[in-house]
């Protein structure tokens, strides 16, 4: 099993300007995202579903979600 990831601060600098954009990245851009920060679809998936749950942690989600 591999040693989990940090993402670096290029890659998440991207991910949070997408996240400000969309909490629900579809498919296709999740395929563009790790193409371009060198992750696997599903990691950039999971980051996502991480995001919006550290935010409802702190009930700051808004009507973006849901």
């Amino acid at each position: 099993k591999a040693k989990r990831k940090r993402a670096s601060a290029p890659q998440l600098a991207v991910l949070n300007r997408v996240f400000s954009q969309t909490y629900f990245p579809s498919t296709e851009l999740r395929i563009d995202l790790g193409k371009q920060l060198n992750m696997s679809p599903r990691t950039v998936q999971i980051w996502f579903q991480n995001k919006r749950q550290a935010l409802r942690t702190r009930g700051k989600l808004s009507d973006k979600c849901e």
